[in-house]
Formats: C-alpha cells, sequence, structure tokens
C-alpha cells in the first residue's frame, strides 16, 4: 500500500514538472503564421519592380528605367511624376528643336534627319522600412552642341509619408550647411587638382558654398550620404559631374 503511495506521488510530481517545462519553453515560442506575416511585411517594402519606357520611333531613341516599389504607393507616385515631368519636357523641347532646323535648313535636314535621345536609369541607396532613397540618373539631347547629363534624387520618409529634405536629414544639427561645404569644397579641390594639376578656372566656391540649392542631389546609405553636383555646378562642362561621399 505505502510502495504504491509513493508511485503516484512520484507520477504526480513528474507530470508538474513536465508541463512546467512545457511552458517554460514553448510558451514564448511565436506562432509560425505570425512569423510568416512579418516576414512578409519585412519584404514587402523591399521588393523592387522596374518599369521600362523603350521609344525608337523617330525622331526619339528613348530608354527609361525607373524603380516601382510594393505597398509603398505615395513614393512610387512621386518617382513616376518626376518621369513624366522629364519625358515631356524631353518630348516638347525636342520637337521644337527639330522643327526649328527643319525651317531654316530643309536640304540638309532631308539628307541628315535628327535623332534626341532620352536615357534614365536609377541608383539605389537605403532602402528599408524607414527610409527609401533613389538617385535617377538622366542623360538628354534635344539637339545643339552635346547633351546634358544630370541627376535627380528621390528621398522618401516611410513613417511620415514625405520626401525627405536636406533640413529633415540633419534636424538638430547646427550650422550643418557650412560643415558639409566645408567638407565638399575640400574633397572637389582635390578631385580637381588631380585631373587638372589645378583648381584654377573652377566654380567650386560657388558652386558648393553654404547654400541648399547646392547640395539638394543626394542619395542616403546606411554608412554616408553623397552629395552629386552636375556638369557646370564646380567646373567647366569637359570635367563633367562630381559627387562627394560624406560619412554619417
Amino acid at each position: 500500500m505505502e510502495k504504491k503511495k509513493i508511485i503516484t506521488i512520484s507520477l504526480a510530481f513528474l507530470i508538474i514538472i513536465t508541463v512546467g517545462v512545457y511552458f517554460f519553453f514553448f510558451k514564448n515560442v511565436p506562432n509560425p503564421s505570425t512569423v510568416i506575416e512579418n516576414q512578409n511585411a519585412e519584404t514587402q517594402i523591399n521588393t523592387i519592380e522596374d518599369v521600362k519606357i523603350v521609344d525608337n520611333n523617330n525622331p526619339f531613341k528613348i530608354d527609361i528605367t525607373y524603380p516601382q516599389i510594393s505597398g509603398q504607393d505615395e513614393f512610387n507616385i512621386l518617382v513616376k511624376n518626376i518621369i513624366d515631368k522629364e519625358l515631356s519636357n524631353f518630348k516638347t523641347n525636342s520637337l521644337e528643336n527639330d522643327q526649328a532646323v527643319k525651317e531654316t535648313d530643309p536640304k540638309t535636314y532631308a539628307s541628315y534627319p535628327r535623332e534626341y535621345n532620352l536615357i534614365i536609369s536609377y541608383d539605389k541607396g537605403q532602402i528599408d522600412n524607414s527610409t527609401i532613397s533613389i538617385v535617377i540618373n538622366v542623360y538628354n539631347f534635344e539637339g545643339g552642341a552635346h547633351g546634358a547629363t544630370y541627376k535627380i534624387s528621390a528621398n522618401y520618409d516611410i513613417e511620415n509619408k514625405k520626401e525627405i529634405t536636406l533640413a529633415d536629414f540633419y534636424s538638430g544639427q547646427e550650422n550643418y550647411l557650412q560643415k558639409i561645404s566645408d567638407y565638399c569644397i575640400a574633397d572637389l579641390t582635390k578631385q580637381i587638382i588631380e585631373k587638372m594639376g589645378d583648381a584654377e578656372g573652377t566654380y567650386i566656391q560657388e558652386g558648393a558654398g553654404p547654400v541648399a540649392e547646392n547640395f539638394k542631389i543626394f542619395l542616403i546609405n546606411k554608412d554616408n550620404i553623397t552629395f552629386y553636383f552636375p556638369q557646370y555646378q564646380v567646373a567647366p562642362y569637359v570635367l563633367g559631374e562630381f559627387q562627394v561621399i560624406i560619412p554619417r
């Protein structure tokens, strides 16, 4: 009788320990469906689809690639509006120039018809649950001596659903424009001296001075921010574009 009592108590004790171990180790394990749902929410923002526009109908040669990100309608509209504006301006200016050449010199125009180019691509920066940063690269030839190359940045705050300005990015930091300017002037001067041997005849002080307009084109990354300076902003056309990377 005593033996049966001991066995019963032992079994009860074993059951209590088993239940305790179960709750200790498995109580906080997330539901698999919840894990999948969270993973989907995480990756949804990072799903990028390239949109292509190609038009080779005379007198145009157009090749455009731009991103659209799933679940980010406001950002997608922002980028599409930029592309639509570039495409519309390009066609309007090209056709006006084409008509002017046709009227001015019809014989030459008939022998050598013009072709007008628009090429747009993009570079990715930080793209996560808080920030989307891209730079749109534009090359166009609308007539004239040569084409033009420039960039347009699209930096977006997902939480607040708004574009990120430089003032937003450096919010709370005193004299941030002066600090950026000093860094960029030093770096640009070094770059130009490496190319030309000196920096005479450039416009670094004006084009990289402490004015917000000089730094409106930038790409955000987790470790740094890149500022872009288009043709003519800090140096003659022949030297092309420049960029300066500043650690965050």
